[in-house]
């Protein structure tokens, strides 16, 4: 686990007052947040410090509503050390109530295994059941399906986070590693996703429906968030495929009236 301070976050701030970034190609084609009004993703828009325009980037309520929106990316997040796969960065500067944006809330996220994906967790306050836990993921160079990904099945080491805060350790199979998940790709831009991860909680997916590069409870299949020592509880999915050949995932399973329980999971694969 690895702790990142604010300082840098301001000083880019302060460095970058246009924050309107550099004209080039849109980077971010792939992203999913449990609630946008929290949480969104977009390309980086932030200037200085170790922050670079043109990333993989995030928005949270303190970085305000101004055009163009002022998106930090993750990878300067980071720090100046490269970022190790599924290794969870920590930005922790909450504050006491989920209306009071005087700092930037808490971050909890990692890197999938695939330069430009990132996944994770925010919170104002840094507590799961305040209220505004938000669950979200990233990514550049999503799945090209205009050519289908061929009929084949294919398999992904996958790992989650939820309550990173309360519970620093992903959420996976062994406590080591990831979780494999299974993808049954028929060839004709659909299929089935199927997997399950555990930890202090149990996240599961039964053949949830493929379309294209996404996959979702809304194209099939079901889901389900089981808190240890609780009962089951009913989820919903959405994700996307990344890479050549959907070479790696990336999604959110959330769970209605119960934010506390979403999570963000990704892998790739092998």
């Amino acid at each position: 686990m690895k702790f990142v301070h604010l300082k840098a976050v301001v000083g880019a701030m302060a460095l970058s007052a246009s924050l309107a970034g550099v004209a080039q190609a849109q980077v971010v084609n792939g992203s999913g947040t449990s609630d946008p009004a929290n949480v969104e993703l977009g390309d980086s828009t932030v200037n200085g410090g170790p922050h670079v325009s043109g990333r993989v980037g995030i928005w949270v309520p303190n970085l305000g509503t101004s055009t163009p929106q002022r998106f930090v990316d993750f990878q300067g997040l980071q720090g100046f050390v490269p970022p190790s796969a599924y290794t969870v960065t920590t930005v922790n500067n909450p504050t006491g109530t989920i209306t009071d944006h005087s700092r930037y809330g808490r971050f909890d996220f990692a890197r999938a295994n695939h330069a430009n994906l990132y996944f994770g967790e925010w919170s104002q306050t840094g507590v799961a059941t305040a209220g505004d836990h938000t669950v979200y993921y990233a990514g550049a160079d999503k799945t090209d399906v205009t050519t289908p990904i061929a009929a084949a099945t294919a398999t992904y080491s996958v790992v989650g986070i939820n309550n990173y805060a309360a519970n620093p350790a992903v959420l996976n199979t062994t406590g080591t590693g990831g979780a494999t998940f299974t993808a049954t790709f028929n060839g004709s831009n659909g299929g089935s996703l199927s997997g399950t991860l555990v930890g202090h909680q149990t996240v599961v997916l039964t053949n949830v429906g493929i379309s294209g590069a996404d996959f979702g409870t809304a194209f099939g299949g079901s889901a389900s968030i089981t808190p240890n020592g609780s009962t089951l509880r009913s989820a919903a999915v959405s994700g996307e495929f990344f890479g050549s050949n959907a070479a790696a995932l990336a999604g959110i399973a959330t769970v209605s009236g119960e934010r506390n329980l979403d999570t963000a999971f990704a892998g790739h694969k092998f």
